[in-house]
Formats: structure tokens, C-alpha cells, sequence
């Protein structure tokens, strides 16, 4: 079950057409886990009335800690030497949470973080896993022993629990919190909640069933009863691995993979069937299933890191997929790493080592290496944060006597240039891109996945003769920072109306159906908002199109949805500018960076215009509905490319949204587009 778990994860990371759903071996192991550490905790109970927390954890520490350390600290050193300096930070934060294991409860903090969106992944990302595995390892031993101590108080130990009502209540100690993991599970997953992957009470009750195999008292079944267990069991861990979809799981989707490994181990539990028997003993099967755990800490480090090695070799700026050979040869390198660390690493150090050694002073000696490890793995983050304050304050200094040639100033017929006149400086600092948002951008003046109507925001003199709504997504949030500059040169106020992967449109996103229709009825508040208010002289929106529509059905078209919702307003007396969307870059911050790298020459980042240009239904629809449409391709391209920093300016905080630096930069420009609209007397 180990070989198959295994294989089922790394082939879903390395090519997961071929197994859509190998993510489920997760769940495999953790019905392992929970199986195998209950029986040895109920063993040492039989044998000796009690149950040695220290004896538990040393032993835990012996067995999981020299490998997973030795792939933490080898893999920071890798990254240091491979991956950009932007992701440095990214590494010492990831790498202690491993080392730590809380890296469940990070990527969970991670996944409902707007800024982490279209971030790359961690090389230790899959430690996730391990972390719920060891954060089970700490509560259900404390549990037993408290449960035992309980027990014990009106009887021996070795009598408490060798009577059917003791054993009895511990299994529905377990049953119980099983329960209410499970439920938790359903619940938070049904929400939509992304951190229902991640988190330990989504998961254990995973493990808690492994631990209710453990402690049941179930006959062992007969022969064929064995086979069908089996047999059934093991379809449902092969066919959950091709059909057991990703959307909405955990939840109850995750009784498939865990219900067939409950069967296949009940069945081994007097001896496995024949055909299986065979099947398990075949020397392949048996080696991956022993260096599982290894072949799972190494695999996947090298996948991420395989593309900036191959990008490094070949002399590229950036990365690109990696091919069907490199796949392969970080497969090769996961199971020759895990043979050698299983050989050299894991088994001297569970059973060889010191085999006397009294559980305090292995316990001791883990927690000195852990605390060297985790100094070890500070390092990237020190280094990184100190390029990081040169360039930071190189940028303060520009900032605090800005050229009129910074960021979109220097746009003129000659061009785009990367720097404004003096030294070659970046604003902001490329790893600060991401922090830097447009104001309320944290829920005060954008809602996100709340159900009330998108906020009103103000901004600006509260007397001004006109008044501009900005509406939209975050693709017309974007432009805030550029309209605050307007509003205090021009003397205009702003309203804003936004809501986060929400266009404007009476057509719906297939994201939005996954929210109960949460944008449909914020678009209809904000319409209704907007025509209440008769203080408005125009609407200024633009949206992120590229996403996919609900579409049939009598569903309103895509483009239909744009020119529904703007006439809507036009009709009313309420005149729309529409800013046409912006060009993407490339995700998982490739772009930044390739920035980072070539800061005296950002040039080779620049990506060709027609990759770079996304579909904008808006467009379309512009030429369908009264409104103006203002093209915003000589904002950010020229000569068919699309550069990453102009005038000294970085263009993009992440691969789909400009910074709020570059965005002030263009009030000029998108003032000159609604001027006209607004106060026609002062256009030009």
C-alpha cells in the first residue's frame, strides 16, 4: 500500500493527465499511519500497563526527523544556488515551517491570501502532509495517556485497559473526535473554504479511522471474505487515484481512498490472499514501499527546482515548462536520492545508531539539530532581506525626488524606455511588488468573498463639482491609485463600487456559481447604487475577461453581459469609459524574477505583445453598446513588446495586476481619457 500511495503522488506531480487524481495516496498514508501508530501505542500498553511518552517520541524523532531534516537543509542549499533571490525569503519561511511542521497551517494562511495569488511552489510544499501526520503523532499519545491516567484511578493500567469497557472507551474517544473531524471536513469544504485541504481538523479523522482499525476488535474474515476486502479496497485506492475529482475535496470525496485502504489493511490483518500476497512480494513493489517515505521527502524539491537547473545549464533569463525528459530524470534522481538516503540516512538512524541511547538524550540530540536546522535555513532570508533594504532605499531616494519622466511619464513617439533619466533604479523594489496594494484593498473599500454588495468608498474633496465611479475588479481597483492622483489634481471625487474576481456584468463567472452567486447580486446592488446616486458624472470600470462564463441554459452570454450592464447605465443618462484590460505576464512571478536578475537591463523581460495580450471580451462588447472604449495598449507596449518596467517603474505586481507605483504614474493619461466625459469644457 505504501509502493502504491507513493507512486499514485509522484506521478499525479509529475504528469498528472496520466493520473488526474494520484493526490488521494496522501490519504493512503494517512490511514496508515494512523493504523500502524495506534497498534504500537496499544502493543507497549499490553506489554508494559503504560504508555512512555518520551519512549514514543524518541522513537518518532529516530524514525521521521535524520530524513526530513537532511531534505530540508540540502534543498534550502539547492534553492540558494538555483532559484532567483526573490524567492529567498519565500524559502526560510516555507523551510521552518517544514522544519517546524506547521507548513499545513502556512499553505492553509496561504490560500485564502489574495497576495499569494499566482505565487510559484514551494519546494517544500509537500510537507504539508508530514505536518498533520506529526501534529497527530503529539495529540492522540497525550490523549491515550490522559485516558489511561483516567482509568487507572480506580484500577491498574494494565487491568484498565485489558477490560473490555476500558478499550471500549477508548475506541470511542477516537470515534467521537473522528466524527467530528469528518464533519469539519464536509462542512469547511462544502464552504469553499481553500484552506480545507490544509488544515489538521479537516484531516485527522483521516488518520483517526486508521487508529479505529487499530483498536476494534472485529473478527478477522475468512478467506474469501479476505480477497473481496482486499480486492475492493485496492479498486478503490486505483480508482479513486484516475476519477476522485480535486474540487471538493477533502470532504467526503476522501472516504473513497481512505475506506479502501481500511479495507485492504482489515484484510491483511490474518494474512493477505494469495493473489495479493504475490502482488505485494514482488521485489519492486516491496523496495519503493520501504523507501516510500524517502522517495516522497525528495521528489518533489527536485520537480521545482528542475526548470531553474535546466534554465541555468541552457543560459535562459527564465524558465519554462519541463519536458517529458526532465520529468523523467527528476523521477530517476527521487528514486536513486531515496535508495541512498534510505540505505545511508533513515535506517542507521532508526535502528543503529546508538541503540542504547536513553529517549531524553535522543530527544536531546533532535531537538540541538533541529535548532541547527533551522538556523541553517534563515539564511536565504537574511541574505535576500539585505539586497532587498539596498534596493529598497535606492528606490526611496528616487521616489523623494521622482524625475517627470518616472514610470509612464517617459512614455513618448520614441518609445518605451527601462529608466528614467539618472542611475538605473527600480520602483518598487521587486520584492516588495506584492505588498503594495491600492487603499482598502484589505475588504474596507473592496469586498471579496463576503455576500454583502460591494463597499462605497470616497475619495477625494466631499464638494467637488464632479464625481467619477470607478467599478469593477480587482482590474479596475488597479487604476484607484491612479484616479487618488486625479481627484487631488483635478479637484474631482471618486466613488468606488469593487468587488475581487467579480466583472462587471450581468453574465456569470464559473467561479461565481461555486459562491452561490455571490457577484450576480453585487452587480445588481452596485447598478442600482449607481443610478441612485445623482451626483455621478460617469463611470470608469475595466475587468479581467479572460475567466470562464457560465454559458447554455439560457445563461446571458459573455460579451451579451458587458453590453447589458453598461446599457443599463447609459440609458439612465449615465455615460461609461471602459479602460481595455492590460497585458498578463508570466505567472508564478517569473517576470519579477527575471527582473531581480537583470536589473541593469530588464529589457530581456519584456514579453511579445501577442502572448501578452489577454482576451477581452470588453472590447466587443464596447463596439456593441454606447460607451467609450479607451485603448490602453501604449501604456504598457510599444514595438510589439510589453516590458516589465518602464521609466524606472516596475509595470506588474504579480502576473495580471500593475502596481499601485505604475498606476499613479498614468493619472495624466487616464484623466485625458474621461476629461471629456467628465467636464467637456476642460478636455485637453
Amino acid at each position: 500500500m505504501r509502493a502504491l500511495a507513493v507512486a499514485g503522488v509522484v506521478l499525479y506531480h509529475l504528469w498528472p493527465t496520466l493520473l488526474p487524481a494520484g493526490f488521494v495516496g496522501v490519504d493512503v498514508f494517512f490511514v496508515i499511519s494512523g493504523y500502524l501508530i495506534t497498534s504500537h501505542m496499544i502493543g507497549e500498553v499490553e506489554r508494559t500497563g503504560r504508555l512512555g511518552l518520551a519512549r514514543f517520541y524518541a522513537r518518532r524523532a529516530r524514525r521521521i526527523l535524520p530524513a526530513a531534516t537532511l531534505v530540508v537543509v540540502s534543498t534550502t542549499v539547492a534553492a540558494l544556488a538555483l532559484l532567483p533571490e526573490l524567492r529567498w525569503a519565500e524559502v526560510t519561511r516555507q523551510g521552518t515551517a517544514s522544519l517546524l511542521w506547521v507548513q499545513n497551517w502556512l499553505l492553509a494562511s496561504d490560500s485564502v491570501d489574495y497576495l499569494a495569488e499566482g505565487t510559484a511552489p514551494s519546494p517544500f510544499q509537500h510537507f504539508w502532509s508530514l505536518s498533520i501526520e506529526e501534529q497527530f503523532y503529539v495529540v492522540w499519545p497525550v490523549l491515550l495517556v490522559a485516558l489511561l491516567w483516567w482509568r487507572s484511578r480506580t484500577r491498574t493500567a494494565r487491568a484498565a485497559w485489558g477490560s473490555a469497557d476500558a478499550r471500549r472507551a477508548a475506541l470511542t474517544l477516537v470515534l467521537v473526535l473522528t466524527v467530528v473531524s469528518f464533519a469539519c471536513s464536509v462542512v469547511i469544504t462544502r464552504s469553499g473554504d481553500p484552506a480545507a485541504y490544509f488544515v489538521s481538523h479537516t484531516r485527522f479523522w483521516e488518520l483517526g479511522v486508521g487508529a479505529l482499525l487499530a483498536l476494534s476488535a472485529l473478527r478477522t474474515p475468512g478467506a474469501a471474505a479476505r480477497a473481496v476486502s482486499a480486492w475492493v479496497g485496492l479498486l478503490l485506492i486505483a480508482g479513486g487515484m484516475v476519477l476522485v475529482p480535486l474540487d471538493g475535496f477533502p470532504g467526503a470525496l476522501a472516504l473513497v481512498p481512505t475506506v479502501g485502504a481500511v479495507l485492504v489493511i482489515f484484510s491483511a490483518r490474518a494474512g493477505s490472499t494469495p493473489a495479493v500476497r504475490r502482488l505485494s512480494s514482488v521485489r519492486p513493489v516491496l523496495w519503493l514501499g520501504d523507501v516510500s517515505y524517502s522517495v516522497y521527502l525528495w521528489h518533489w524539491p527536485l520537480l521545482v527546482l528542475a526548470p531553474y537547473a535546466v534554465a541555468r545549464l541552457v543560459g535562459s533569463s527564465t524558465t519554462s515548462e519541463a519536458s517529458t525528459v526532465v520529468l523523467g530524470v527528476v523521477l530517476v534522481l527521487s528514486l536513486v536520492l531515496a535508495g541512498v538516503s534510505r540505505r545511508v540516512v533513515e535506517v542507521p538512524f532508526h535502528r543503529g545508531l546508538a541503540p542504547q541511547a536513553s529517549a531524553r538524550r535522543v530527544l536531546a540530540v533532535a531537538a540541538a539539530v533541529l535548532l541547527v536546522s533551522v538556523a541553517t535555513v534563515q539564511v536565504p532570508g537574511a541574505l535576500g532581506a539585505a539586497r532587498a533594504e539596498e534596493r529598497s532605499a535606492l528606490a526611496e531616494t528616487l521616489l523623494a525626488s521622482a524625475p517627470t519622466e518616472l514610470g509612464a511619464g517617459s512614455l513618448s513617439s520614441a518609445g518605451i524606455v527601462s529608466f528614467a533619466p539618472g542611475d538605473p533604479v527600480i520602483v518598487p523594489a521587486p520584492e516588495d511588488a506584492r505588498d503594495e496594494l491600492p487603499e482598502g484593498a484589505e475588504g474596507r473599500c473592496k469586498a471579496s468573498e463576503s455576500p454583502e454588495p460591494a463597499p462605497r468608498c470616497e475619495f477625494g474633496p466631499a464638494d467637488a463639482e464632479h464625481v467619477v465611479a470607478l467599478v469593477g475588479d480587482s482590474h479596475a481597483e488597479q487604476y484607484l491609485p491612479a484616479l487618488q492622483e486625479v481627484a487631488e489634481q483635478q479637484g474631482v471625487r471618486v466613488v468606488t463600487y469593487l468587488r475581487s474576481s467579480c466583472p462587471y456584468t450581468t453574465a456569470q463567472p464559473v467561479s461565481d456559481v461555486e459562491r452561490d452567486g455571490v457577484c450576480e447580486r453585487s452587480n445588481e446592488a452596485t447598478t442600482q447604487a449607481l443610478l441612485d446616486d445623482a451626483s455621478i458624472d460617469v463611470v470608469v470600470t475595466s475587468n479581467r475577461t479572460d475567466v470562464d462564463f457560465v454559458v447554455g441554459d439560457g445563461a446571458v452570454g459573455p460579451v451579451e453581459g458587458f453590453v447589458e450592464a453598461w446599457t443599463g447605465l447609459v440609458d439612465e443618462g449615465l455615460p461609461v469609459v471602459v479602460l481595455a484590460d492590460n497585458p498578463q505576464m508570466l505567472q508564478e512571478d517569473a517576470t519579477t524574477e527575471c527582473v531581480v536578475a537583470n536589473a541593469d537591463d530588464p529589457t530581456v523581460c519584456a514579453r511579445p505583445a501577442a502572448e501578452a495580450l489577454p482576451l477581452d471580451l470588453q472590447v466587443e462588447a464596447a463596439a456593441e453598446a454606447d460607451v467609450t472604449l479607451v485603448d490602453t495598449l501604449g501604456w504598457f507596449c510599444a514595438d510589439d513588446t510589453c516590458p516589465a518596467v518602464i521609466g524606472s517603474v516596475l509595470v506588474y505586481r504579480d502576473y495580471h495586476h500593475i502596481t499601485p507605483a505604475y498606476s499613479r504614474t498614468l493619472a495624466p493619461l487616464v484623466w485625458e481619457s474621461i476629461s471629456e466625459v467628465v467636464d467637456p469644457a476642460s478636455a485637453g
